[in-house]
């Protein structure tokens, strides 16, 4: 019986060796989440020169100025009384914004959790005058893209990875 015992280990242990092993790598890209608090955010809306309009969202028309978009980084501010010389007179930095809407002498627009109303009776000095907090925090919260403890999703970062793949199916390895 005992004998019977060494043989069987003996053919499993051969068996079990005889199995063709595959190794591959495989390579893939996972994308981190860049996160940044409300109060950062706000802190960076300002009004300043001109710069290339590069990614451009929405635009609105208002007494001869258009307020264009750039999608997720602030409005344009262009000088289009002259329609054959329209000049781009400044920007306002306002990450997180996608749309915009003018009414009377404000400018609303939407910066992540927040809409924000700017004066835009005098162009030359666009200033914030009303901030309501909040009121996209639904949208944002539903989307995975914010939490109290980490803050709003600004972004991401690419990382690739190349993995080592250890497989006794060699079929799988190619497919």
């Amino acid at each position: 019986m005992r004998i019977l015992k060494y043989i069987f280990f003996f053919f499993s242990i051969l068996l079990f060796s005889c199995e063709d092993k595959c190794e591959y790598y495989r390579t893939y890209t996972i994308q981190k989440p860049l996160y940044e608090t409300k109060q950062k955010i706000r802190d960076t809306v300002n009004y300043v020169e001109s710069r290339e309009i590069n990614n451009p969202g929405k635009l609105n028309y208002k007494d001869g100025f258009i307020f264009i978009s750039e999608i997720g980084k602030g409005i344009h501010v262009v000088d289009n009384r002259n329609i054959n010389n329209p000049v781009n007179i400044g920007f306002i930095i306002l990450p997180g914004n996608y749309d915009i809407a003018t009414k009377a002498n404000y400018l609303y627009a939407d910066s992540y959790l927040d809409l924000v109303v700017f004066d835009v009776s005098n162009l030359t000095s666009i200033s914030e005058v009303n901030r309501v907090e909040g009121v996209f925090e639904n949208y944002y919260i539903n989307q995975g893209l914010y939490s109290e403890e980490l803050g709003i999703v600004v972004g991401f970062d690419e990382e690739v990875v190349e993995e080592l793949i250890e497989n006794y199916d060699c079929e799988l390895a190619y497919d």
